[in-house]
């Protein structure tokens, strides 16, 4: 269930309904507790199993690790936590590898990925280590907690939230709130996405079918439209789910921050999927050793993890490996060099074949100056198209606007013009977000 399908607004309408319809802080949490079992379960009931054994092991050690702290009780939380992602996302992955370097033939599970368990396993390891750390107390409700885990805005593309930030904000009474805020940020979003991401993610994914037949050219243009696509549709779901988080009351974190505007990888880390870098920066680089100690290895350790946990691939760890070569090696700030490494950086994320991977990054550093566009039928369609959409979102993307400083006038403009494009830019497929497969 999408975001952006009628499937969801239907499911999120009966959701408001019944949560208004009842009075007591109770009643609504376990309204939005089964909500978003439904929701979670829509693409597969299956999905669930995984989800309700981490949910209620790691409720059951919070509240043990309360009356005795233990290493021993965190170390199984972490272990069982990291076994269940590890089956389900990397069995397969190692298993082929490992054969590959011993000649034989791989085990292989074929287990479908369940959505989001990348993030709702890293939920539940900081929360038993922020109990752990005495930072916050053990939830004592087994329904506070199993929302925390399971809030449909947030659960299966993020952002990652943390225990500390979400469990307080269950303590006050569950308001609908459909203000200004909720609308204009659940629009935006939507925007991104389908608006910007689906449409230049057409060129983008043609383009890197074969990268070896375009020109430099179209290389270049093909990359700036994925690292385009890839925050439009992350962040434009980043949006979305603050949105709806704020209909019922709920605060989520920061995720984005304008990136492309970094002028240093450390600093496109501040800014670029905020709460996955905070988390391993709190839960994997500082226990680690941090700066004291070993920075090199700490850093190491902590982007190839980070690369790793984007997929089962070697595309990502070696993604991890450049953006940490990045973080131990760079000097000095510099937005265009920071921009064209990131840039670099989004083929090998984006390509998973070797071969093509090699000839798109071939192309985008020896470029041919092969401008001969014609008699190729994707870029007479989709070439300048694409062209106006990348203008188009770098100069939103330079401005901030405020909303809320704007007058009636403006905001019905804005409002009318967004139908319009909607109307005309709406993709004919239902494009799932990116980071769903995370």
């Amino acid at each position: 269930m999408l975001f952006q399908t009628p499937q969801f607004l239907l499911f999120f309408l009966a959701v408001v309904t019944a949560v208004a319809a009842v009075r007591n802080t109770a009643g609504r949490k376990t309204i939005l507790l089964l909500a978003s079992w439904f929701f979670y379960g829509w693409w597969s009931p299956l999905f669930l199993l995984p989800l309700l054994i981490t949910t209620f092991a790691d409720y059951a050690i919070g509240l043990a690790l309360e009356r005795r702290r233990s290493r021993l009780l965190v170390g199984l939380s972490v272990a069982a936590n990291l076994t269940l992602l590890g089956i389900f996302k990397y069995f397969d992955f190692f298993s082929a590898n490992i054969a590959a370097l011993l000649g034989r033939d791989p085990v292989l599970l074929h287990i479908i990925l369940p959505l989001g368990i990348s993030f709702y396993t890293f939920h539940s390891i900081s929360y038993i280590v922020d109990v752990y750390r005495g930072e916050i107390p053990a939830c004592r409700s087994p329904l506070d907690y199993a929302l925390f885990i399971a809030f449909f805005p947030e659960l299966v593309a993020g952002p990652i939230v943390r225990g500390k930030q979400f469990l307080p904000q269950l303590e006050r009474p569950i308001a609908i709130r459909i203000d200004e805020f909720a609308v204009l940020r659940i629009t935006r979003g939507l925007a991104k996405k389908v608006l910007i991401a689906d449409n230049v993610a057409v060129f983008a994914n043609a383009v890197f079918a074969d990268p070896a037949q375009w020109p430099s050219i179209v290389i270049w243009i093909a990359t700036i439209a994925f690292a385009v696509q890839i925050y439009c549709d992350f962040s434009g779901y980043t949006d979305m789910a603050v949105g709806l988080a704020h209909v019922f009351g709920f605060e989520l974190p920061v995720n984005f921050d304008r990136p492309y505007f970094a002028r240093s990888p450390s600093e496109f880390w501040r800014r670029w999927h905020i709460s996955l870098s905070s988390w391993l920066r709190d839960y994997l680089y500082i226990p680690l050793g941090g700066n004291r100690a070993h920075r090199i290895r700490n850093l190491l350790i902590t982007m190839l993890l980070g690369g790793l946990w984007h997929g089962a691939s070697w595309n990502f760890v070696l993604w991890g490996a450049l953006h940490a070569i990045a973080l131990i090696v760079w000097r000095g700030r510099s937005l265009i060099a920071t921009q064209l490494f990131i840039l670099f950086t989004w083929i090998v994320f984006r390509v998973r074949e070797p071969h093509a991977m090699l000839a798109a990054m071939r192309k985008f550093v020896l470029f041919d100056f092969d401008f001969a566009l014609q008699g190729r039928g994707l870029l007479a369609i989709f070439f300048f198209s694409t062209i106006a959409l990348i203008a188009l979102f770098l100069v939103l993307h330079a401005i901030r606007l405020d909303p809320a400083r704007w007058s009636t006038a403006a905001l019905i403009a804005s409002g009318l013009a967004a139908g319009i494009a909607f109307f005309f830019l709406w993709p004919a497929d239902e494009t799932p977000f990116i980071y769903f497969q995370f």
